[in-house]
């Protein structure tokens, strides 16, 4: 596998995942209780609330980013401090890797062109 191909298919796995994300993020039904995605409800995953009954630092970040995908920041901030900034920096991945993997040239050879200054 060339270089080219490595850093190709990194940057796509990295923009699927992302995207995948952020089309739950939509597609799934916010609440502050339990979600829904296309009417079924999803289980709670958190193992440390559900065998300690009390909440990681990571409960509601599912539901923070089902809120962000919804427009609603403040709700998102509700549920769960890390999730909008962190929602930002997974829905920023799309376009900055749809970018990275198009802006780049490779010559005759699988070498990458880069356009830097001379």
């Amino acid at each position: 596998m060339t270089r080219w191909n490595r850093l190709w298919s990194s940057d796509a796995f990295t923009l699927v995942l992302s995207s995948v994300i952020v089309l739950l993020a939509v597609l799934m039904s916010p609440s502050t209780g339990f979600l829904h995605l296309g009417g079924f409800e999803v289980p709670e995953m958190c193992a440390w609330r559900r065998w300690l009954g009390v909440e990681c630092p990571g409960c509601g970040l599912t539901r923070s980013f089902v809120f962000m995908g919804h427009g609603s920041p403040a709700a998102a901030w509700g549920m769960n401090k890390i999730g909008p900034p962190l929602f930002l920096l997974v829905a920023g991945q799309i376009p900055y890797r749809l970018w990275k993997m198009f802006s780049r040239k490779q010559d005759q050879s699988g070498q990458i062109e880069t356009s830097a200054p001379a």
